[in-house]
């Protein structure tokens, strides 16, 4: 056994004994004391890169309590925060170094990384500037550079469509908002869930008397804004309309919601994680993010893909280093994720703002951003410049069009606003599209994507065929839109998966059973067609019946001993199959045997390390389902 295991195994058995097998998403009374240790740090500590006192634990999906229990106590006390339900993400409270707690338990979780710091992204304030150009340019000058009508994001004209939907919720993951200022209390979010001021989880969400959102810097229920980001960030997603004070947001009729992670310092990723749940469970569709730093998590990677299973659109501001994030990524703005809009920083004359992080296949479009006019604290307002300020022209777009199209899916909303950005010559080769955002045409009649449709020529609808024969598979698709079709078809079986790639292929392996073949294509847009057909395979025969779940022994050496309950009495052999544990993900998987019938063990030597086997049997007329997995450390 690997020496570094084997010590850690020993160690697991001293723990064993009195560690509790039962385990409690709910936050411990110690994992939020390390919370408030952690940002009071941080803001004595302005330089801080990373949480010292927790990090972030994804355990594989199959692990036991005791398991989870047994991997915390090696860090530290067992204190942790389910940050996030869909991916069973934690933040677990460590003694250690960081680096040191995360190299402890790595080969024993499916991957532990740094709680990174993130910070919001904006320049400071240019109190010269007096008019929201971005909404309307009509050719005033800003801070002395002449502007160029017409280089913003036409509003008005929008606004001839639609003002909104006072239904639709936008988030606002910063450092809170100003809730009751006068252009924004209008339009703040009002939990529907939840009873005001009773102590009591009314919607049974984990948080309390979350009436109007959350703080989860200060952990309570008053996402109040102290730092003035993200009220300003609010004002330009969602300031009120036409109420004859003040500035008018893109969306003059959403709800705003306030969820604070951020303080004077930066704030941390699972902090953000955790507002980025809450949007989930509460079914939110935009966000507005004009923050980042800290290297990559995929914690954070995996709570915005999670967030999918609502249609949640994430905008996410670029950076403001005046880098290239094709080369540098700057995260969370550079995740390939199909529900994210990365987005740099415009003039008002056209041009990419000198601070702006560019990007040609990184970085999707972009907003204005330089000097913007948006409500502030103590109810009044400023002037801000960076990608923080051109991200919430992004949201609230977002937010119009998903509002106008409430069927829509994230990646229709998002393939809208690139295919009816407006191309700009400052942005050519910078960004995906080479565009800066424009409201009107988003929610007007022209433009956007259209679906592919996705035609099956072969095999026919009900088709019947023998086991072993050869099945012809072929199939066209096409794109109204010219020039955004660029994949091929991908063809799949509800009794195999994924069986081929491309417009024409053949299978003689396709397994006995009724299989509904489907062809499927997603264009550049991210917009998807299929189209399916059913396929009957028969056999004069049948497969045989699953073996039993194998059990793994150790008989040293390097080996690994197979043995297993045979089921059936037809089987011609049986298939093995083997994969390894490496860097938190299972691979290399290795098929072995066969072994004939009857036989019912198998001595397998792949050396040390963490493996785990499964077994099917398989005749002339198919294969049974295969086992559960059974793993072991060698």
């Amino acid at each position: 056994m690997n020496r570094r295991l084997f010590s850690t195994f020993l160690l697991f058995s001293s723990l064993a004994s009195t560690a509790l097998a039962s385990e409690s998403t709910a936050p411990s009374p110690l994992s939020e004391f390390a919370h408030h240790r952690a940002t009071q740090y941080l803001e004595r500590v302005p330089n801080l890169a990373y949480n010292p006192t927790a990090i972030l634990v994804r355990f594989d999906d199959d692990a036991s309590a005791a398991h989870k229990v047994n991997v915390r106590a090696l860090v530290g006390d067992g204190s942790f925060r389910r940050i996030d339900d869909a991916n069973g993400i934690e933040r677990v409270t460590t003694s250690l170094r960081p680096e040191v707690a995360i190299a402890r338990i790595a080969p024993l979780v499916r991957y532990a990384e740094r709680d990174w710091v993130v910070r919001p992204d904006s320049t400071p304030n240019d109190p010269n500037f007096g008019l929201c150009w971005g909404l309307n340019n009509t050719g005033q000058t800003v801070n002395g550079d002449p502007g160029v009508a017409g280089a913003d994001i036409n509003a008005p004209q929008a606004w001839d469509t639609t003002t909104g939907d006072a239904n639709f919720t936008v988030a606002i993951i910063d450092t809170g908002v100003q809730y009751t200022h006068p252009d924004l209390a209008v339009n703040i979010w009002t939990n529907p869930g939840e009873i005001a001021s009773n102590g009591v989880d009314d919607d049974g969400n984990g948080y309390v008397d979350d009436v109007r959102g959350w703080d989860f810097y200060n952990v309570d229920n008053d996402p109040m804004d102290i730092g003035g980001h993200g009220t300003h960030t609010a004002g330009t997603v969602g300031a009120v309309g036409n109420n004859g004070i003040g500035v008018a947001g893109v969306n003059w009729r959403c709800k705003l919601l306030p969820m604070r992670f951020l303080g004077p310092q930066g704030g941390f990723t699972s902090d953000a994680i955790l507002a980025i749940n809450y949007c989930r469970v509460k079914g939110v569709k935009v966000s507005n993010n004009s923050w980042g730093g800290g290297g990559f998590s995929q914690a954070m990677y995996d709570a915005i893909n999670a967030a999918k299973s609502v249609g949640h659109v994430f905008c996410a501001a670029a950076g403001n280093a005046g880098t290239n994030n094709d080369a540098s990524p700057f995260y969370p703005a550079s995740y390939n994720l199909d529900n994210l809009i990365s987005v740099a920083s415009t003039t008002n004359n056209d041009t990419r703002s000198s601070f702006s992080n560019y990007g040609a296949t990184s970085v999707d479009l972009g907003a204005p951003g330089s000097t913007i006019l948006s409500t502030y604290l103590n109810n009044g307002y400023a002037y801000m410049s960076g990608t923080s300020m051109a991200t919430p022209h992004v949201a609230g777009v977002a937010s119009l069009v998903y509002a106008q199209n409430p069927s829509w899916t994230y990646g229709q909303v998002r393939s809208r606003l690139f295919t009816t950005a407006r191309p700009i010559a400052g942005l050519s080769g910078l960004c995906v599209t080479g565009a800066v955002l424009d409201a009107a045409a988003a929610v007007g009649t022209g433009g956007g994507n259209t679906a592919p449709t996705v035609t099956i020529s072969s095999p026919a609808n009900n088709t019947t065929v023998t086991a072993g024969t050869l099945v012809t598979f072929s199939g066209s698709a096409n794109d109204a839109q010219q020039g955004i079709l660029s994949a091929s078809l991908v063809w799949s079986s509800n009794l195999m998966g994924q069986i081929g790639t491309g417009a024409t292929f053949s299978r003689s392996d396709m397994t006995v059973g009724t299989h509904t073949i489907t062809a499927a294509v997603t264009d550049a847009g991210g917009l998807g067609g299929s189209a399916a057909v059913t396929l009957i395979v028969q056999s004069a025969g049948s497969p045989p019946a699953a073996p039993g779940t194998p059990t793994i022994t150790e008989p040293g050496g390097g080996q690994a001993r197979l043995v297993w309950a045979d089921n059936s009495n037809n089987e011609a052999n049986f298939e093995i199959q083997r994969q390894q544990r490496i860097g938190g993900t299972w691979t290399n998987t290795t098929n072995l045997g066969p072994v004939g019938a009857n036989v019912t063990t198998y001595t397998d030597t792949p050396g040390s390390g963490r493996f785990r086997y499964r077994v099917r049997a398989t005749n002339a007329f198919g294969a049974s389902a295969w086992t559960a997995w059974r793993s072991v450390n060698i």
